[in-house]
């Protein structure tokens, strides 16, 4: 009898088809662990109220970054008419294996810090949003999460 499919798998075939992550990276001790949302597969809390929020997910490549920190500013009330106008704020962060873009968003009470990471098929997007006093408190600490980034 023939084998379904004869394709053998490899080490790094299994590990990005069923890793959680192809990164490992440094959690502030202050984070505590959170439970995901529809979208996330990494969540946490921070800051004094324990309501920022902290979460990684993943989208296709296709979806694009410019779309994404778009959307962003919708949900703290910023209206944005073209996106090259976004894309401005970006940074770009040099992680150890991959390449990071970093953005900072502040509406008029909610601020959000994220960080997306093309990397093979997909963007990895870790996103903190929280009230703007709370988000200024944490931005060190977040940022050097993002920077820990590295790829395994």
């Amino acid at each position: 009898m023939e084998r379904e499919d004869p394709r053998i798998l490899t080490s790094d075939l299994i590990r990005d088809r069923f890793q959680a992550s192809p990164f490992s990276w440094d959690v502030p001790g202050t984070w505590r662990t959170a439970e995901n949302d529809q979208f996330s597969k990494f969540a946490w809390t921070t800051g004094a109220s324990k309501r920022t929020r902290i979460t990684i997910s993943d989208l296709p490549s296709a979806a694009g970054l410019a779309p994404q920190f778009v959307r962003w500013g919708g949900q703290i009330g910023i209206k944005v008419e073209d996106p090259a106008e976004v894309m401005k704020l970006v940074e770009p962060l040099e992680l150890k294996g991959a390449s990071g873009q970093w953005i900072e968003l502040a509406g008029a009470s909610e601020t959000i810090l994220g960080m997306i990471v093309p990397y093979k098929e997909k963007l990895w997007v870790v996103k903190l949003r929280g009230e703007n006093s709370e988000v200024a408190a944490v931005k060190a600490a977040f940022r050097g999460f993002c920077e820990s980034w590295r790829a395994i």
